[in-house]
């Protein structure tokens, strides 16, 4: 039989990112999981032994200190070497920030990563797993925050360059202020930098420019204010930071595919539907 040491599930915060669940396990020889899919992202670290991880057509081994990827709806196995069985720990999670996690943590174009802090990162997984258990959602949130810290140094070599400092600055800056008409400009103003020297270090880092970095901030902000079903149209386009709610519903369209309305039609009947 499997020791399981902990498994812990449905802590749902429902805010940018929701852990929905996570635990430890040292699996037997040849233990495994699918062929199946999974609804959220699902992070596992391997603390020793080794297995190997199949996503489409591509077979990772991996071994101590490593982590694997599983992104919701694709097609994955994993199984433990039959000799020599890993122990992992693992974190289920989905929200709105996922995309940028996976950004700085290295992970938005690759499944596998290697950690040059294991024990840091074991400790933070451990507070996150005996939190969850408590139902402490703040300090579950502190300890996979702080797990995903570890990753973002490791992904960085473990140290920040001035270049990743003046991103961050960025990234604070339009969070901070996402809801005023600001513009590039005033973004590269506040940092000290040439506009242009903006543009080309912050698109290496984020795969994406500002500019689109800004707007993407703007509409997962107005969806979470369209989801909480207190705030008008006109409200929520004027508080993201759009001139009116016009603008405010042609960009938005562009972005999701659907009106702001038909967003909020289409989430209720994914809420309705998951209940059933």
């Amino acid at each position: 039989m499997n020791t399981i040491k902990h498994r812990a599930e449905n802590l749902n915060n429902g805010g940018s990112v929701t852990v929905y669940y996570c635990g430890y396990e040292k699996c037997e020889g040849g233990h495994f999981w699918g062929p199946a899919v999974r609804n959220q992202y699902l992070l596992h670290y391997v603390i020793s032994g080794k297995g190997t991880y199949t996503v489409g057509e591509e077979t990772y081994t991996l071994h101590a200190n490593e982590c694997f990827l599983i992104r919701p709806g694709e097609r994955t196995y994993y199984i433990a070497d039959r000799e020599d069985p890993w122990e992992y720990m693992w974190v289920a999670f989905d929200g709105f920030d996922v995309l940028e996690i996976l950004r700085r943590t290295g992970l938005v174009s690759q499944y596998t990563t290697k950690l040059e802090n294991g024990d840091e990162f074991i400790r933070y997984m451990h507070e996150m797993i005996d939190e969850f258990n408590k139902g402490s959602l703040f300090k579950v949130m502190s300890g996979f925050y702080g797990a995903m810290s570890v990753l973002e140094e490791s992904a960085h070599g473990g140290a920040y360059t001035r270049e990743h400092e003046y991103v961050n600055k960025a990234i604070g800056y339009i969070k901070s202020n996402y809801g005023y008409p600001i513009q590039i400009s005033d973004l590269a103003r506040h940092i000290g930098i040439d506009r242009t020297y903006l543009y080309r270090i912050f698109s290496a880092s984020e795969s994406m420019s500002p500019k689109q970095y800004l707007m993407q901030v703007r509409i997962n902000a107005a969806k979470k204010m369209l989801l909480a079903g207190t705030y008008t149209v006109s409200e929520t386009a004027l508080s993201c930071g759009f001139s009116d709610s016009a603008s405010f519903c042609g960009r938005f369209k562009r972005c999701t595919g659907m009106t702001p309305k038909e967003f909020v039609a289409d989430s209720h009947k994914q809420k309705s539907s998951s209940n059933t």
